[in-house]
């Protein structure tokens, strides 16, 4: 009898989820076979994985075992379908074959389609349980996920830095941060003022180099302490099978940042990641200590980098080791040129005979671009008595204020 995606519990999620890959697990894993892997594939937190498991092994569906993960130091338990475990996943594939979910083709047409049907048009290579698994977590079914995701030892947490709303041009600095990433600079310093687009455009980057390099992304608090930066950090490394900074931690009550920057260089050494430090600004003395001995000890590094994200560049770069970058490793971000802030300005609906005069009061700001013409704005204030002119100059001035305050 057929079933319905939304009827899938968790267990028979993760067993579709399992059935994709190798039984046997002596020897080595795919890092989607572990509790991170799970997680992400069946869409569920990663707390709540042992207990799903724990009732998976109970019922003999299951098996658990303490391997290697490819590219990690160390053994990780990964999860592999019994003879069992294949018979109720099987049994359940079978039965969502004829469910009817909404797919979009690579032109942007949306359609109703059987799984089946989406089977046959994705071709021999794609797999039924990534398309089942993809159809409960998303609304739409994208063509382009029909070939499944590629098994990746590497871990990120983009999926914890919001998306802009607009995103416009910065090709050219784009080109230049790509190209500081490929040859593996170690120390890389994006600046600008407020809203001008620094985390939108790293972001943006960063996106590319998921699923070939680890990137752990850090958003700093004038609150701050070394110690808790370095928790942040420990905990990234630690999902890597790196513990040489968290044990440090664990085990150390006064922090020396000189032996602590030692153990996050053993734990950095050939991991291939990628660590942003962003909003370094108004940060405690001893942050930026830690930072600019991180500078320091960066050039022993290989095949791993810093991205420092900061709206005071002059403070930043102050220290021999930073002021020592030179122009090739610092990207400063301004505003969008003309030609792209008036598309901007045309996406938010704005009128092209104001445009003109808006772009030279903001200078291409993209965040100002956006709030002058928002509702937030224009309901604060009060046009009575004032020319159009003088009302799109008081826009301009409350969308600073409120970058600013």
């Amino acid at each position: 009898m057929p079933m319905r995606l939304e009827d899938l519990s968790v267990n028979e999620r993760i067993l579709i989820h399992l059935r994709d890959f190798r039984t046997d697990l002596e020897s080595a894993a795919s890092i989607e076979q572990t509790q991170e892997g799970i997680s992400k594939a069946v869409g569920m937190r990663i707390n709540h994985v042992p207990r799903a498991t724990k009732k998976l092994i109970e019922d003999g569906y299951i098996e658990e075992s303490l391997v290697h993960i490819g590219g990690l130091k160390r053994k990780r338990r990964a999860y592999n379908l019994t003879e069992a475990g294949h018979k109720i996943a099987d049994g359940l594939i079978s039965k969502l074959r004829s469910q009817e979910v909404l797919f979009r083709d690579a032109d942007g047409t949306e359609s109703t389609m059987k799984i089946d049907d989406i089977i046959f048009k994705a071709g021999p290579k794609a797999s039924i349980s990534h398309i089942i698994l993809t159809s409960y977590n998303e609304e739409v079914l994208l063509e382009s996920a029909l070939a499944g995701e590629i098994s990746t030892p590497y871990t990120s947490t983009l999926e914890h830095v919001p998306k802009p709303a607009h995103f416009l041009d910065r090709e050219a600095e784009k080109t230049h941060l790509k190209r500081n990433l490929d040859e593996d600079d170690r120390i890389i310093v994006i600046s600008g003022m407020r809203g001008i687009g620094k985390s939108a455009l790293v972001r943006t980057v960063l996106i590319e180099y998921e699923g070939s390099r680890n990137i752990l992304w850090y958003s700093a608090h004038d609150w701050d302490t070394a110690r808790s930066v370095l928790e942040a950090l420990s905990d990234f490394f630690v999902r890597l099978g790196r513990n040489e900074l968290k044990k440090l931690l664990k085990t150390t009550k006064t922090l020396d940042i000189n032996i602590a920057v030692s153990s996050l260089m053993k734990d950095l050494q050939a991991s291939s990641t990628i660590t942003v430090i962003d909003n370094i600004f108004d940060l405690n003395e001893e942050v930026m200590q830690l930072l600019f001995m991180i500078c320091e000890r960066s050039r022993n590094m290989t095949d791993s980098c810093f991205i420092y994200i900061t709206r005071d560049r002059e403070s930043l770069t102050s220290t021999p080791c930073l002021g020592e970058l030179g122009g090739s490793n610092e990207i400063e971000v301004k505003g969008l040129d003309r030609e792209w802030a008036k598309k901007l300005m045309a996406e938010m609906g704005m009128e092209p005979a104001e445009m003109e005069r808006v772009y030279g009061m903001t200078n291409g700001h993209p965040l100002a671009l956006e709030l002058v013409n928002s509702e937030e704005i224009q309901k604060i204030i009060d046009t009575k008595g004032l020319t159009k002119e003088e009302i799109w100059v008081v826009r301009c001035l409350k969308a600073f204020d409120a970058i600013f305050e």
